[in-house]
């Protein structure tokens, strides 16, 4: 029995576990690191095409900068074709233009370094 229930979980941490839905805790987590991560690209973008001191100008005015104040998860539903749950959820990010507040659908999926976010659902 004991070997049985040792397979039987090392099976579940190797197979896909988009069976499992996530919890608005950590759905919350990967949405700002997706977001985080889309910031960091605009950046390097902005650096690319218009240098250094266009990245200065917008770190100074501070646009770059957001607070996730809210975090609201609706629903969430296994997603076809894809590993992971299609969750609606409720979002409010503090910008220095003012508050942003969305309804969103995205995919939540097991990555490599944990939950992980697609806005491409």
């Amino acid at each position: 029995m004991r070997t049985f229930f040792v397979a039987l979980v090392a099976v579940t941490a190797w197979a896909d576990v988009g069976f499992i839905e996530p919890s608005e805790n950590a759905m919350r987590g990967a949405f700002a690191s997706d977001l985080r991560q889309g910031v960091r690209q605009v950046l390097a973008y902005v650096k690319e095409t218009n240098g250094e001191e266009a990245v200065r100008r917008i770190r100074e005015a501070r646009t770059d900068t957001f607070g996730l104040r809210g975090f609201r998860k609706v629903e969430c539903r296994p997603s076809e074709g894809k590993p992971g749950h299609v969750c609606d959820f409720a979002v409010a990010v503090d910008t220095v233009a003012g508050p942003i507040e969305k309804s969103i659908a995205g995919r939540f999926y097991i990555g490599s370094g944990g939950l992980a976010y697609d806005h491409d659902a």
